[in-house]
């Protein structure tokens, strides 16, 4: 048995059947040479067999508390079937990308089954050009986007001649049994009493920092936490959901970051937010006060390889209200900053593994209750989408010999935050993804496409002339700025260390 942390088991507590909890990625292939789809969903189904042993929720699943008095734990599953976890569909030929699109939003509604280990694997047949798709689906209370990124690399090879894994030996340990599960539920609940006096002083310090920095002449700490303005993003979801995918070049977005002496996170976020205000003036919905973003951040230190979630939110403003893309970007790099420096204010005493008598009984109450009277519909927002970035495989990669061409995320939408925009590099490219509620953003494909067309504008600004960094920090006193986001990528912790 394994126990869950807090935040693990908060996406089996808030679980509904209108906000399923699990997070996905959608890969196309090129099938080997001389190899069809059934020989390779055959093959494939065997080359998952020799690994599994390497990604340990690929073979558990969640054993709750009765009562729900703590968090669940992990066991393993005695009756671990690949047959129930790898499935094809084989949509007409010649399948598009927007046919794909559909498929994934229509898979991506449905519950997944807590009886059986929370992943599977959907190989999506019958493309056009002969290509494979993979559904790529995992609960959230497994892992987060790090440890997905991981699970990836682990599951797939770095060449088409993927090598043969020993498996150890099956176990004969036995099952533990109720009394072991009460016995690590009275463990977890009185270590967290006992580390909760170093665990109040670190939230004493936390806010003695934050104070500070409030309190710095120049920071706009207040404006960060201030609600968010009500968009028809912030609502009650349903269950249908929508979704669409793009791709950037890194080699550009890194060129617009250097012509802007900016980071790469602040270009994608000044392209997602200049999409964002596009698509709402189009529909004459654009709130004149900024829209705001939470934008997941990742704990984890350096060489941390386990699975289990390991993030904070940071909520922060888009500079929507600001029309011109440079004065925007502008906004956003000098906000990044702020940003960081409250996370790293805050970061040290930050403990997401809650453990008290009830909790997630209580959680799981509160969501029905919040759901049932449909709370989001009425309550303050803190933010009103989730944009995160997370960085992904740097090399080609092979699943049972087929090279790996894309590497598209799909997230999950919320209630009161029924959109998220999700990016995931894969080689030299950034790939994007829309994930919605069907009644937040019906068009899913339109807010794909406008964040393009800003894309291509913010980069046509930037990379021809290298004289425009020098127009954009020229004009960013000519108007009053909100800070805005930095997103997870690989040099969040040298930068919260410079923040703090």
């Amino acid at each position: 048995m394994q126990k869950l942390g807090a935040l693990d088991g908060n996406f089996f507590y808030t679980e509904t059947d209108k906000t399923p909890n699990h997070v996905s990625s959608v890969q196309l292939f090129e099938l080997p040479k001389k190899t069809n789809e059934e020989q390779f969903l055959s093959g494939l189904k065997d080359f998952y067999q020799s690994r599994i042993h390497l990604v340990p929720y690929l073979t558990r699943i969640p054993r709750f508390v009765p009562g729900n008095i703590d968090h669940p734990v992990w066991v393993k599953d005695k009756h671990f079937d690949i047959e129930n976890h790898i499935i094809r569909i084989n949509m007409p030929a010649p399948g598009s990308f927007e046919q794909l699109e559909l498929k994934v939003a229509e898979i991506h509604a449905e519950l997944m089954d807590r009886n059986k280990p929370l992943w599977q694997l959907f190989v999506i047949t019958g493309l056009e050009d002969n290509k494979i798709a993979f559904y790529n689906q995992a609960h959230h209370a497994c892992i987060d986007g790090m440890a997905g990124q991981a699970a990836t690399m682990i599951m797939m090879d770095t060449t088409p001649d993927h090598p043969t894994i020993e498996k150890p030996e099956a176990s004969n340990k036995k099952e533990e049994g109720m009394a072991e599960l009460f016995r690590l539920s009275f463990e977890n609940l009185l270590k967290f009493q006992i580390d909760l006096p170093s665990h109040t002083l670190g939230s004493i310090d936390a806010s003695a920092r934050l104070t500070k920095l409030a309190l710095t002449p120049g920071k706009q700490v207040s404006k960060t936490f201030r609600s968010a303005p009500k968009t028809r993003f912030n609502r009650m979801v349903g269950k249908k959901r929508t979704y669409a995918a793009g791709d950037m070049s890194v080699t550009e977005l890194k060129a617009m970051g250097k012509a802007a002496n900016c980071k790469l996170n602040d270009i994608f976020m000044a392209v997602c937010a200049g999409g964002l205000r596009s698509y709402m003036e189009r529909s004459d919905d654009l709130p004149r006060r900024t829209l705001k973003a939470a934008c997941p951040v990742s704990l984890r230190k350096p060489g941390d390889t386990s699975m289990e979630n390991q993030v904070t939110m940071m909520t922060v403003g888009l500079a929507t209200d600001i029309r011109d893309p440079l004065l925007r970007l502008r906004s956003i790099i000098d906000s990044s900053l702020l940003g960081k420096e409250i996370v790293a204010a805050v970061s040290e005493g930050y403990n997401p593994n809650v453990s008290m008598f009830g909790l997630p009984a209580l959680i799981t109450s509160a969501s029905k209750v919040a759901e049932f009277f449909n709370m989001a519909n009425v309550a303050p927002t803190p933010f009103n989408l989730v944009i995160s970035n997370v960085p992904g495989p740097r090399e080609t990669l092979y699943s049972n010999g087929a090279r790996m061409l894309t590497h598209y995320p799909v997230s999950i939408p919320v209630h009161s935050q029924g959109l998220n925009i999700t990016a995931s590099s894969y080689i030299d490219s950034l790939y994007f993804s829309v994930t919605a509620c069907a009644l937040a953003v019906p068009d899913a494909v339109r807010l794909r496409d406008d964040i393009m067309t800003a894309f291509i504008e913010l980069k046509s600004l930037l990379i021809p002339n290298p004289n425009k960094v020098t127009d954009l920090q020229s004009r960013q006193s000519d108007i009053a700025v909100e800070p805005a986001p930095v997103i997870e990528d690989l040099d969040i912790e040298d930068d919260l260390k410079k923040a703090s």
